[in-house]
């Protein structure tokens, strides 16, 4: 914590001396001098400064003698804002993590050689066994916006169905590089090029190309017993999207290339049909078409991202209804058996129709899921629920060629409470989010595709403090 304070200290004593440099120029009266110095102070008082208290309680119970694993982590962070100077504006924060107790988040499963799949993320996988210096600089931006024109420049957060925060650990993926926004009436246009990424559960920027696998390279195709970390050439990622909201439908399109590995187009539409009897008929589609670029990240066939000519495609639909404090829903996703649906998960999270929580469909082909959603407001902006449970269908899990981790057939549910306080805990929120899942397969699973993927309970309590 005194790192980050430090850092934020000394950004704020070059931007105060640099004023005064400037001013020590352009001085034509003492006068002027003093007005000049009031006028930032008062400038720099107008700035907003953000508090964020995060603590996080995880359990992940396994089948049988596997290892169950749990931990306990708070977190706390500090940002400032600065208002806007003809347009610009500046940004930066930082937070900071300390481990109260971890159970067995280090070790590694006796039976299976397995590590720790869920928990360790809410701290530092580089460094497993640190427990209490883990701070990190996050955003460090310049901003402009003006009209309908906005811009980013340095570290800072960016949202995409692909590239995002996945912030559902104890910190968010942060981004390093420039994005632009631009509105119209109801369109906008997002641009970005990124060069460097931080990703959740690590405390270093990295480099784009350093970013691949440091997570789980998984399995290769090939059966190569090499690993892309480490071994991938790209210069950064660029993203282009475009949305347009309708009054009763919406579409999005997004466009994301990683330099030298792949390219991926990502289409949205989703729309609502008003009833006589007070709800609404909701809809949507999902489609991506995916596909390597060069040698897919390295010449070498066994270190390559995505394998030369590999291509994904796949679609999802959604059909249901809702009304003033309930909406209920039935989801599909297809994945194309021509290749893997690859995405790093260094970099965010899909939001794909049937995402749920504590797993993805990153690394997987000929793939198959169903997924009924049910959100309820109970209490206006106040208390909620959200349940999922899906099936999903998977390739054999010695299918290397369209299964990367070796996910078996699973069925998975999720259930999420959420009470936002007011009044003299406003900004305080309270979550309990609980995932199952279990296999559903009529061959026996080798018990290191067992652990952390099926058979398997996540519990977590989460406070969470904004002001």
């Amino acid at each position: 914590m005194l790192r980050i304070l430090s850092k934020f200290v000394l950004v704020l004593f070059l931007g105060l001396h640099a004023f005064e440099l400037k001013a020590q120029h352009e001085i034509p009266s003492v006068e002027t001098e003093k007005t000049d110095q009031k006028l930032f102070g008062q400038i720099l008082k107008s700035g907003s400064f953000e508090f964020h208290l995060r603590s996080f309680y995880m359990t992940t119970i396994n089948q049988g003698a596997l290892t169950d694993y749990s931990t306990w982590g708070t977190g706390a962070g500090l940002g400032y804002f600065s208002p806007r100077w003809k347009g610009f504006g500046i940004g930066f924060s930082g937070f900071f993590v300390f481990r109260h107790f971890e159970n067995n988040i280090i070790a590694k499963d006796p039976l299976t050689g397995k590590s720790n799949r869920y928990e360790l993320l809410l701290y530092d996988v580089h460094h497993p066994e640190n427990h209490k210096d883990m701070d990190r600089l996050e955003e460090f931006y310049l901003s402009f916006e003006k009209e309908n024109i906005s811009a980013w420049f340095g570290r800072h957060h960016f949202e995409s169905p692909l590239l995002n925060a996945s912030d559902n650990r104890m910190r968010p993926n942060l981004f390093s590089g420039l994005s632009v926004d631009w509105k119209v009436n109801n369109w906008k246009v997002s641009g970005a090029w990124f060069s460097h990424v931080i990703s959740r559960g690590s405390l270093e920027w990295l480099p784009v190309e350093e970013s691949f696998g440091f997570f789980d390279s998984g399995r290769h195709p090939l059966e190569s017993v090499k690993e892309y970390d480490q071994e991938v050439d790209s210069k950064g990622i660029g993203v282009l999207g475009v949305e347009y909201e309708g009054r009763t439908w919406s579409l999005e399109s997004w466009n994301y290339l990683s330099e030298n590995v792949f390219g991926l187009t990502m289409l949205q539409l989703n729309g609502k049909s008003p009833s006589h009897h007070g709800w609404n008929w909701i809809w949507g589609v999902q489609a991506f078409y995916q596909e390597a670029i060069n040698d897919g990240g390295n010449p070498d066939p066994d270190l390559t991202y995505i394998l030369p000519n590999e291509n994904s495609s796949g679609f999802g639909a959604r059909a249901g209804m809702n009304w003033p404090n309930t909406s209920v829903s039935i989801n599909y996703l297809g994945i194309s058996n021509s290749g893997r649906f690859l995405f790093p998960r260094e970099w965010g999270r899909e939001q794909f129709f049937v995402t749920l929580q504590r797993e993805r469909f990153e690394g997987l082909g000929g793939a198959n899921a169903v997924m009924l959603q049910l959100d309820q407001e109970v209490v206006k902006d106040k208390f909620k629920m959200s349940f999922g449970a899906s099936h999903v269908k998977t390739p054999e899990i010695d299918n290397l060629a369209l299964n990367k981790y070796g996910i078996p057939n699973y069925i998975h549910f999720t259930g999420l409470l959420d009470y936002k306080f007011d009044g003299f805990f406003q900004g305080l929120d309270l979550q309990f989010l609980v995932a199952l899942k279990k296999e559903n397969s009529e061959k026996e699973i080798p018990l290191e595709y067992v652990i952390n993927r099926i058979n398997m309970a996540n519990l977590n309590l989460i406070l969470d403090y904004r002001f």
